[in-house]
């Protein structure tokens, strides 16, 4: 029995489906499948259930199950204290972002890093929370900054800021909004984000409690598209605080006077990278960018 088996085992058992066990691990369906058949066939076991909603395991394999993460645990855990021998953090880092570099304090983090460890490649991915997430569950991406609640089972993710979230107003609509009059907010024009994002989730919240849906005019994902399309009049749109209040510092929009609530900045990566010395070499310099507690991240550990 080798150790890609029993990876193999615990992958399929956590997403309970061939394909996705086979994205996560960069190989094909029909090596994930060979790869159960032989331990099955090593264990005289049947681990899985082949049925039409996925792959579910037996009695024989959830027994199996907690004891083959353990395994597993075991050997990252050898290598990783194997790699925290050496002088240097070698290999690279790469970090899925979620917004503007200057809100995230790149600069400030890739100064640490690089003076801490020369050795380290860094490379910025941009993106979204909603494709951050599934980046990380397959490692495409070694760590990534999310918004909102983190309630994926294989990560961690650790609080760094709160964030204060505003509705912009266009100079054009300004005389047509009453705050907080919900339904006549609902009748104007808005800009959306998309769907797995944490502010759209939130207007939905806003407008849901009362019963009605915002007219849609377009989706903007990024931050600059949205406070571009909203200085330009095309509709209302979520932003955060402290942008709307520049842009109407300088008379490109307007904020509403109304409270919303803030949506959570986290840095999230694979719970079983935990003690990967590049992981903890990437929260050690956040802990000193974000001026978090002395003991480091690990006391606003959540998911």
């Amino acid at each position: 029995m080798e150790l890609y088996h029993l990876r193999t085992f615990v992958t399929v058992a956590e997403e309970q489906h061939l394909t996705r066990a086979a994205e996560r691990l960069f190989t094909s369906q029909p090596a994930i499948s060979a790869h159960i058949k032989a331990l099955e066939e090593e264990l005289r076991l049947t681990l899985f259930d082949r049925t039409p909603k996925g792959m579910q395991l037996t009695p024989a394999g959830q027994q199996l199950f907690e004891r083959a993460q353990r395994t597993l645990a075991a050997a990252g855990d050898f290598m990783h204290a194997a790699k925290g021998l050496h002088d240097e953090v070698l290999g690279s880092v790469r970090i899925g972002l979620n917004t503007d570099a200057e809100f995230l304090r790149l600069v400030e983090l890739q100064s640490k890093l690089s003076a801490r460890h020369p050795q380290l490649g860094i490379e910025f991915l941009s993106g979204r929370t909603g494709a951050n997430i599934p980046a990380l569950r397959i490692g495409r991406l070694d760590a990534a900054f999310i918004s909102g609640d983190c309630n994926e089972p294989l990560l961690i993710s650790h609080v760094l800021r709160e964030e204060e979230l505003a509705i912009a107003v266009p100079h054009a609509l300004r005389d047509q909004v009453v705050a907080p009059d919900i339904f006549a907010l609902a009748q104007l024009p808005w800009v959306y984000t998309s769907p797995d994002c944490a502010y759209y989730r939130l207007m939905q919240s806003l407008f849901d409690g009362h019963g009605c849906t915002p007219v849609k005019t377009m989706l903007a994902d990024q931050e600059d598209a949205m406070k571009a399309m909203v200085a330009a009049g095309v509709g209302l749109g979520i932003m955060r605080r402290t942008e709307v209040e520049a842009a109407a510092r300088e008379g490109r929009m307007h904020v509403l006077p109304m409270t919303l609530p803030t949506i959570t900045l986290r840095l999230a990566y694979l719970r079983s990278r935990a003690n990967d010395p590049v992981i903890r070499a990437l929260c050690n310099a956040l802990t000193d960018v974000w001026q978090l507690e002395e003991e480091g991240l690990a006391l606003r550990e959540t998911g």
